[in-house]
């Protein structure tokens, strides 16, 4: 049993240093090329993404585990066909404070067309995060995939929300709302419940206020995996 568990385990870090290799081999490509390049994702590619990536959630959501450092190899391994198991490396490296390496992996998310990977990207542009700060650049990487990724339109409602544009902040809040951002909920319940920048209206208070407390549809976790 004990020599039947070791070949396993050999097994697994053979494929494990063999998924590494091919990663790295990956970032180099990926480094040399332009890093505008990498920035902006067309359209026909945010449709082909929507079609891919519900089966690469699956995919990836089969590596969740108790085990952290199991669920981080497992990630590994599988990250140079899954788009979302790349992105969920990535956020890992971020939360380690490896910045270049999750830039390094947020990119290639993001150049196999997981336009999920521009929230993060701006993220690490806006704080000045393993790349030189650039809050220009943020900002347009997170309009460029407003109308597909939920959780860019909820950080862009804060930029609008300094201009004042109060209409276009309630249209992306109900965006991302209806998206399961569930901060984007919290915060459409305050706003109809206070009438802070809009008439109030109790009813859609309470209403986004019941979504935000089901945590179970996260967007987020669904597809951070957090």
């Amino acid at each position: 049993m004990n020599k039947k568990k070791g070949k396993m385990t050999t097994k697994f870090k053979q494929e494990k240093q063999k998924r590494e290799t091919m990663i790295k081999k990956s970032l180099r490509v990926l480094l040399l090329a332009s890093i505008s390049s990498l920035l902006f994702i067309g359209c026909s590619n945010h449709e082909a993404a929507l079609k891919t990536i519900p089966n690469e959630v699956t995919q990836a959501n089969e590596c969740i585990s108790n085990n952290k450092e199991f669920e981080a190899d497992c990630y590994d391994l599988i990250s140079y066909k899954n788009s979302i198991a790349m992105l969920r490396s990535g956020v890992i490296a971020y939360s380690n404070g490896k910045y270049e390496e999750a830039f390094q992996k947020y990119s290639l998310a993001q150049k196999k067309g997981n336009f999920y990977a521009n929230s993060l990207l701006a993220d690490l542009y806006n704080k000045g995060n393993g790349v030189p700060k650039n809050q220009e650049k943020a900002l347009d990487l997170l309009k460029d995939v407003e109308d597909v990724d939920g959780i860019a339109a909820y950080k862009l409602s804060f930029y609008y929300m300094n201009k004042k544009d109060y209409d276009e902040v309630i249209e992306l809040l109900t965006f991302a709302a209806n998206k399961n951002v569930k901060k984007a909920q919290y915060e459409l319940s305050k706003i109809y419940r206070d009438g802070i920048i809009t008439k109030d209206n109790p009813e859609k208070a309470k209403f986004w206020y019941e979504q935000y407390e089901n945590k179970s549809n996260s967007l987020l976790r669904k597809i951070y995996g957090i």
